[in-house]
């Protein structure tokens, strides 16, 4: 029989073949509303997942929890590319994790998709986040797996799991209404649980990062679950623009970039030359303050 350590130090029976969503159903109607995911030794999985036979510690994610937002966000990321398709005939789709502030999908799409078709697709996300439809997981043998994403006529799925993924017995995927798409999850219970998203930015990515291979799209968004995240995450990013040190560098007039001495390499301006003397100085000061010898080495040496 399951025996489940809660965060609180106590332990739980629970029956054979439960669900994370049974357990929190059983804390309090609270937790099993608020509930995205779950945490089994460490191991983030959906609710719907049945617990293993065998004693583990256990708790439930919600929107306070941080892996709950990366759930959110990978969910988001499913949520895009099923609008993407609606929209976009024809579109291939590579990978689609969560990252740091949000998330992205690499696409390739026949008809090139640019930021004008970016509230188009954020409409489209609308209405399937208010469909609310469940993320379902199901499993199928490796070669069966294979034989589905062919089907669904996603050439780098198939190759993906050529590639990467034969070495397993059998392979994961998540259905939400028409769309299917192979992952590993977890995923939150139903669309309805994002709050607020918004995409971001488009940009071109290498097939599996290899600049031999196919160039792709890279949708960049975000998501959370409340409005109030989001526009606080906005504002964030329009003060970080505002000081962009390679905008203020140009604008007060500290430094210069010259296609003549090459993309990236700095040409320090008067202004600019004086306060890297300043620093320079302050910086050699210290060092000697705090017991440091200097020495001064070659810019080049001997290959060998």
């Amino acid at each position: 029989m399951p025996v489940l350590k809660l965060p609180d130090g106590s332990r739980r029976e629970v029956a054979v073949g439960a669900r994370s969503r049974d357990v929190a159903e059983s804390i309090g109607k609270r937790l099993a509303k608020d509930a995205v995911a779950a945490k089994v030794d460490g191991v983030v999985v959906d609710l719907d997942r049945e617990l293993p036979d065998a004693e583990v510690s256990f708790a439930v994610l919600t929107p306070k929890d941080p892996e709950a937002l990366e759930v959110l966000r990978h969910s988001s990321a499913h949520i895009m590319a099923r609008a993407v398709m609606r929209l976009f005939p024809g579109v291939q789709l590579a990978f689609g994790p969560p990252t740091e502030n949000g998330f992205y999908y690499d696409i390739e799409s026949p008809t090139p998709i640019t930021e004008a078709d970016f509230p188009r697709i954020e409409e489209e996300m609308r209405k399937i986040i208010a469909d609310a439809e469940p993320f379902e997981r199901f499993e199928r043998p490796t070669a069966e797996a294979r034989s589905l994403v062919a089907d669904l006529k996603q050439h780098y799925k198939v190759e993906h799991i050529d590639d990467d993924l034969k070495k397993y017995p059998s392979l994961s995927f998540y259905r939400q209404g028409e769309f299917i798409d192979l992952c590993r999850g977890p995923h939150i219970p139903h669309a309805g649980k994002v709050g607020a998203y918004k995409l971001l930015s488009i940009a071109g990515a290498y097939w599996k990062n290899d600049v031999t291979r196919k160039q792709l799209q890279r949708l960049y968004a975000t998501a959370f679950f409340s409005q109030k995240e989001l526009d606080a995450y906005l504002r964030q990013i329009e003060e970080a623009k505002k000081r962009d040190h390679r905008v203020l560098g140009k604008q007060l007039k500290l430094f210069t970039i010259s296609q003549a001495a090459g993309s990236g390499l700095i040409l320090w301006m008067p202004r600019g030359a004086i306060v890297r003397g300043l620093l320079e100085t302050f910086i050699k000061d210290e060092l000697v303050k705090r017991g440091y010898q200097p020495v001064y080495t070659p810019h080049i040496r001997r290959v060998e």
